[in-house]
């Protein structure tokens, strides 16, 4: 009877551990498998975003723009004389310093003339105004003619008006030893020499070209169809191939030339922004504004099946929205469809994406990594 419960048990314990052994098998066969399956993933897919954005959208035309100074000037001499200094182009000159020194000793020696002139006719006045009091002493006690008391008053008066001129002279031979110095009338970055030291100079003779470079705007001929949506002050972008600001239009001149129906715009711009001189490219609206949504055009997705983009959820989510495409604004392009302007769209990495597929952000590099 002993025999028969202990083989019973034993029987019994086989069975179970053959089952609990089949049940580990089972187990480690589906861990087993969900880890290959987790294996086979693909690996993160890196991705970048930016908004959609609600604004107001217009039609744009590019047009070409020139970059020049505010002041763009040639600079002339206002005396005679030799040039004994002359800036340097590419020198940069604050107002009121020198730019261009004249050689100044012959007005120097003019100027010695004109105070001994003054001299000269002061003692004059002071020789006439004696004799004219002598004069009508004698004329009060009846002396002298009344010929000869005026002749004195005339010689006085002759000698005073010599006096003034005398002075007029040696103010003026001042004025002209400071313009042997030609000062800069603004910040004035020079450009081109017309002259070079050595060499004389005349009145009226050209010897520098300078520009202001703090003071730059952007010269625009534009159609004359894009006036009625022009506004002073309104924001319009400027860009060459290195650079891409939002300025301000300065002024608009509403007239057309007859045979380019062109017109002239000015738009203010910061110094630094573009060279003086370089070609940039300007964006005019052209039509009448209005509400709607616009994305990076780097966010489209074309495909055989249509146009989409990628929006991320509340859980960090790639949701596939169909789009059409309206106006272009820049590297911005106004969409039709599905889209959610408070939710961020993928811009970079969206071509491997699926809808589903969550993503994470990697504060390191300024992305999202996309997981399932």
């Amino acid at each position: 009877m002993k025999a028969m419960t202990s083989t019973l048990a034993l029987s019994v314990f086989t069975s179970s551990f053959r089952a609990f052994g089949l049940f580990t098998l089972l187990a480690s066969s589906v861990s087993l498998s969900a880890q290959a399956q987790n294996n086979n993933q693909p690996p993160p897919v890196l991705v970048q975003i930016d908004e959609a954005r609600e604004q107001a959208i217009s039609q744009l035309t590019w047009v070409p723009g020139t970059v020049l100074s505010v002041i763009d000037a040639n600079l002339a001499s206002e005396v005679d004389g030799r040039i004994t200094w002359m800036a340097e182009v590419g020198d940069v000159v604050k107002a009121g310093e020198p730019l261009v020194k004249v050689d100044d000793t012959r007005l120097s020696i003019t100027r010695n003339q004109n105070a001994s002139n003054i001299a000269r006719w002061q003692s004059q006045v002071e020789l006439f105004t004696k004799r004219l009091a002598r004069y009508k002493n004698l004329q009060a006690s009846q002396n002298t003619s009344r010929g000869e008391l005026e002749e004195v008053e005339a010689d006085l008066e002759n000698a005073k008006q010599e006096l003034a001129q005398a002075k007029l002279d040696l103010e003026f031979t001042e004025y002209q030893i400071a313009q042997s110095s030609i000062r800069a009338p603004f910040t004035a970055l020079v450009v081109e020499r017309l002259q070079s030291p050595g060499e004389y100079t005349g009145v009226g003779q050209t010897l520098l070209r300078v520009v202001n470079p703090d003071s730059v705007e952007v010269q625009v001929r534009a159609p004359l169809n894009v006036l009625p949506y022009l506004a002073n002050g309104m924001s319009v972008t400027v860009h060459n191939n290195v650079n891409q600001v939002e300025e301000s239009i300065r002024a608009i001149v509403p007239v057309g030339n007859s045979a380019s129906r062109m017109m002239e715009l000015r738009i203010a711009i910061n110094p630094g922004d573009f060279p003086i001189g370089s070609a940039v490219r300007v964006a005019l609206p052209s039509s009448d504004t209005h509400d709607g949504v616009t994305i990076p055009r780097d966010a489209l997705v074309l495909r055989k099946s249509g146009t989409f983009i990628y929006q991320l959820n509340e859980n960090n989510e790639a949701e596939q929205v169909k789009v059409t495409t309206g106006v272009g604004m820049g590297d911005r392009i106004e969409v039709f469809g599905d889209v959610d302007p408070k939710r961020s769209v993928v811009v970079r990495g969206a071509e491997r994406l699926r809808a589903g597929q969550k993503v994470r952000y990697d504060d390191e590099r300024k992305s999202l990594t996309a997981k399932n």
